[in-house]
């Protein structure tokens, strides 16, 4: 049965300098293959700008509250660490949107072998 609970989908927009680029992946990967194993987190994907170098989207998608989100979730200690080494490396504050997800599967779609390498 489809999940049918409150359900968020968090945004975050990351601008570091592009000389720092690999430095911040590589800071951020730790933190991203840990949040995809929470049994809460059905999408993580990060994007890189196409016209402006050193700018990312995070896409996180959750099933959770956004209280859960930021009385849970925020306070796990691998995003301390994670936040220790890139906060520096920021030249802009984080710009974070919250949505709250359609319910139901209508509006969602990933294409089966969109990913490959991934079951």
């Amino acid at each position: 049965m489809a999940y049918s609970g409150p359900a968020i989908s968090v945004h975050v927009t990351i601008s570091v300098d592009p000389s720092n680029r690999d430095a911040f992946l590589s800071a951020l990967k730790p933190t991203f293959d840990k949040v995809i194993t929470e049994p809460l987190n059905i999408f993580f994907e990060i994007y890189e700008d196409a016209k402006t170098p050193g700018v990312f989207k995070l896409v996180e998608n959750w099933n959770m509250t956004l209280d859960h989100m930021m009385t849970v979730q925020r306070q796990k200690d691998y995003y301390k660490s994670y936040h220790k080494i890139v906060d520096p490396m920021f030249t802009q504050p984080l710009v974070v949107e919250i949505y709250n997800r359609m319910p139901g599967n209508e509006w969602a779609s990933v294409k089966k072998d969109s990913y490959l390498g991934k079951s």
